[in-house]
Parts: C-alpha cells; sequence; structure tokens
C-alpha cells in the first residue's frame, strides 16, 4: 500500500541491510563443494557419452528414477523441512520443555545428518538444466545462427 509519510531506506541502507556476515569456508564445506563439482563433471561426461552411444533414452530415464527417489527420500527424511526454524513456543503447551528441546534437536540433527544428500542431489539438477538449455536454447534457436 501507498504511505507518502513512510522513508524508504536509501541504497547504501538497504546494502548494509542486505549484507550478512560472511564466515570462513569450513574444510567440510569446501570438501562438499569439490566432491558437487567432481560428481556433476561425472554425471555430465557419463550422460553426454551415453547419448553419443545412443542410449540417451535408458539414461535419461535412470537419471531420472535415481534423482526422484533421493529427492523423495530427503525430503521424507527431514519431514519436508515443515519445522525448521520451529521455536519453543511455538509447540504445544501440553509438551514438556524435555520434549520440546528434544523435538528441535531432533530436527536440527536430520537436517545435519542429511547434508550430504545435496552433494548427489545438485549434480543431476545441473544435467537437467543443462539437457534442457541444450533442447530449448541451443536446438530450439541458437543452431540456426551457426549454420552455415
Amino acid at each position: 500500500m501507498f504511505s507518502p509519510n513512510k522513508k524508504k531506506p536509501n541504497l547504501h541502507e538497504r546494502m548494509d541491510q542486505s549484507k550478512k556476515e560472511s564466515r570462513p569456508l569450513t574444510e567440510e564445506v569446501k570438501k562438499r563443494m569439490w566432491a558437487t563439482v567432481a560428481l556433476t563433471f561425472i554425471l555430465l561426461f557419463i550422460y553426454y557419452g551415453c547419448i553419443e552411444l545412443g542410449l540417451a533414452q535408458a539414461v535419461m530415464i535412470a537419471y531420472f528414477v535415481v534423482f526422484t527417489v533421493v529427492i523423495v527420500g530427503y525430503l521424507i527424511y527431514n519431514r519436508a523441512f515443515v519445522n525448521k526454524d520451529v521455536t519453543a513456543d511455538m509447540l504445544p503447551q501440553e509438551w514438556s520443555e524435555e520434549k520440546k528441546q528434544a523435538f528441535i534437536e531432533d530436527n536440527r540433527i536430520r537436517a545435519e545428518k542429511s547434508r550430504w544428500v545435496v552433494v548427489i542431489i545438485i549434480p543431476f539438477a545441473v544435467v537437467f538444466m543443462c539437457e534442457a538449455l541444450y533442447l530449448f536454447v541451443w536446438d530450439g534457436y541458437l543452431s540456426e545462427l551457426f549454420k552455415g
């Protein structure tokens, strides 16, 4: 709603508000990042290699099934992240403090234990995005520009 009396923050104030404290990358995060990059290249190599061998449909179905099972398993294990930022005062009043803390801690532990699954999810998503770009951008539009 339009409010003429409300002062809008200028660009510098908005940038200061949006800045978060950057934490240095831990060794675990670096390992996960490099594992994600390596797995992405491996999956892309296998995918495009299988396409050259005429196994495009089989590899696409296999990748899709693996990707779907991993995503669904990740969401089920983490209870669809419904309780991600729940605090003790959001939980039912009938629960004891110990039960509330155990519930919150269980959600945190689940998220930490399943963090490695993202190393599998991201590479599959990148493969599908690369294929979509190839099909809809390169094959659809750009290939006509480069025909001789």
